[in-house]
């Protein structure tokens, strides 16, 4: 399992915040604290939805970071730093599907890969998760998540030291 302290924490911030990097993510949960604590669950609310839109919005059962971006940055905008903030991000099962192939993982189901992302005391960390769906002591999957992540801040010219 990956675990990172990113040094560039304004670059990493906008990408999160004002970019497009993370969009094909999915919200599981989110924690901020500013002047008051908001928590967010993405979990999709299935009453919401039309009986036409379930078939097309509740084929993943978490809203895209994409979707809720533009409300957490209003959130966070403003001329002072949130004190901290908790952000899980899932990749989505199309997504999951193709990094266990890549991995040649087949040890047991995977649920979903997540990007746990946390900031406090003006320091930013990233771990990367896997949940299994069973027991596996196979760690190709996880070493292929981690050389992933590593290559995509590396790619965007993010600074980062492994913890």
């Amino acid at each position: 399992m990956l675990s990172i302290e990113i040094t560039d924490i304004r670059k990493f911030t906008q990408m999160l915040f004002s970019g497009t990097e993370f969009d094909r993510f999915l919200l599981h949960d989110l924690t901020l604290s500013t002047a008051v604590a908001t928590t967010i669950d993405g979990r999709k609310n299935e009453a919401f939805y039309s009986d036409e839109e379930k078939e097309h919005f509740l084929k993943e059962p978490y809203v895209s970071w994409e979707e809720l971006r533009p409300f957490v940055t209003e959130l966070i905008r403003g001329k002072r730093l949130p004190v901290s903030f908790k952000i899980v991000l899932l990749t989505s099962s199309r997504t999951t599907e193709a990094m266990v192939q890549k991995a040649g993982f087949t040890d047991c189901a995977v649920s979903s890969l997540s990007l746990n992302i946390l900031f406090r005391e003006k320091q930013l960390f990233l771990t990367n998760g896997i949940s299994y769906l069973g027991f596996s002591m196979d760690k190709s999957l996880e070493q292929y998540w981690d050389k992933t992540m590593k290559s995509f801040l590396e790619g965007k010219d993010c600074g980062y030291r492994q913890v």
